[in-house]
């Protein structure tokens, strides 16, 4: 019982550890619109940002937007982005209900499987199935510092959790070796 005890807490941390070797540069990422011109990843510069890669009709998705939109509000002031990127093969299409039902307060924009994956570095012999939502944590150099696959254990806390990721980063953000 006591090894239990021991390699329980170890088991849990393992499996939420990011999907993807980070510290990384980001590459750029462009999302079109339904309504406005393109989002380019690199316009956020300067910011810390939460990327999300979603499905429009995934309801746990639904969940991380509904959660992130209260997110953005906590921690726009603090140089947070919120940023969403939905990647169904039906996205262009189903986007625009997708907005008018959840009414995100932060930008929202879509792309194509292939160019999500190649961002992600995704490969699913290598990784197995890409699951969503699925997060990416930018800092305000355009390194990536957070990489968490919707099969991790992170989106089971994800507002508490994504809460942790930001408030760790903005106080990297704010240390003096940091800069």
């Amino acid at each position: 019982m006591r090894t239990l005890a021991l390699i329980l807490p170890c088991l849990v941390w393992a499996l939420a550890v990011p999907a993807a070797e980070t510290p990384r540069p980001a590459p750029e990422l462009t999302l079109q619109r339904v309504d406005g011109p393109p989002i380019q990843l690199s316009q956020f510069r300067g910011k810390i940002v939460a990327l999300a890669f979603t499905y429009t009709e995934c309801s746990h998705c639904q969940d991380l937007t509904r959660i992130l939109k209260t997110i953005q509000s906590d921690y726009a002031a603090r140089n947070v982005q919120v940023v969403e990127c939905a990647f169904n093969g039906d996205a262009a299409k189903a986007l625009p209900g997708f907005l008018k039902t959840l009414q995100p307060n932060f930008p929202v924009g879509y792309s194509d499987d292939g160019t999500v994956r190649k961002f992600l570095k995704w490969s699913d012999p290598a990784n197995g199935t890409l699951y969503v939502p699925y997060m990416i944590f930018v800092d305000s150099r355009g390194t990536i510092q957070g990489d968490y696959s919707g099969r991790d254990h992170y989106f089971e806390e994800s507002d508490r959790r994504t809460r942790a990721v930001l408030d760790e980063m903005l106080k990297r953000a704010a240390s003096p070796l940091a800069r």
